[in-house]
């Protein structure tokens, strides 16, 4: 294997094949996890070529990819995982906020090619799966037109799911559709070092001990804001964080 400064494509020549496309030698690439393109030929007088073309590539710069090649090329490579340019600045959990509680889908689902278009280009064009983990995490969700302003920057949000309960910073909206099928995509940042696993259970019992309950499910009554301080400790307890006071 030979590495040259100058050449993007990539070339392989393995007996009587010749491959020449965008594909790296990876996993990612083996397995599909993004689109590559190539063309495989067998053809005698274009392996030829091929042979040719990489036979001057090493001639002219290419450096053979050994021990030593793989140890510089590491030192140009973080060993962290790199903040994605989204990560603006850290939730305020130090300064006061206000804290909501509402029941939200897990996922949202049935979105128009409108909103899905808006919903990707607020929390990233990658799927989750493969998208760089920081410390804070974009989560959309689709929410109704009365949320729009409803919700400031820095709120925070114990968003309550089928089980889980997850605590998450309001970050932006963004209006998606068209006429009357209009709503908001809501963009929350969730802070990746909260690993503390919660479930609605626990938030419920919290707020039964002060004496306290979740909210309706059903609208309107699907969310409400935490303003008492005990119900704002016990909510925040579950995380191991102090309240701050409201703003």
């Amino acid at each position: 294997m030979v590495n040259h400064p100058w050449l993007h494509a990539k070339v392989y020549v393995a007996g009587r094949t010749a491959i020449i496309g965008s594909a790296n030698v990876s996993e990612r690439a083996r397995t599909g996890r993004i689109v590559e393109a190539a063309i495989r030929t067998t053809d005698s007088e274009t392996v030829a070529e091929v042979r040719e073309f990489i036979d001057d590539l090493i001639r002219g710069g290419g450096r053979d990819i050994d021990g030593d090649w793989v140890k510089a090329a590491k030192r140009l490579f973080p060993t962290k995982r790199v903040a994605p340019p989204w990560e603006p600045t850290p939730p305020p959990l130090t300064a006061p906020f206000r804290l909501w509680l509402g029941w939200w889908n897990a996922e949202p689902r049935g979105m128009s090619p409108v909103q899905e278009n808006t919903y990707k280009a607020a929390v990233g064009e990658l799927p989750p799966t493969y998208r760089v983990r920081a410390r804070y995490e974009p989560d959309g969700r689709i929410e109704g037109l009365d949320a729009d302003g409803f919700f400031q920057r820095g709120d925070m949000v114990v968003m309550l799911q089928a089980r889980n309960a997850q605590l998450v910073e309001f970050w932006e909206s963004r209006l998606a559709g068209q006429g009357r099928q209009k709503s908001i995509v809501g963009v929350y940042l969730r802070d990746n070092r909260l690993k503390r696993s919660v479930t609605n259970a626990d938030v419920r019992r919290a707020l039964e001990a002060v004496g306290s309950e979740l909210p309706e499910e059903e609208e309107p009554d699907f969310g409400r804001w935490l303003d008492q301080p005990a119900e704002r400790q016990a909510v925040l307890d579950l995380w191991g964080l102090e309240d701050p006071g409201e703003p």
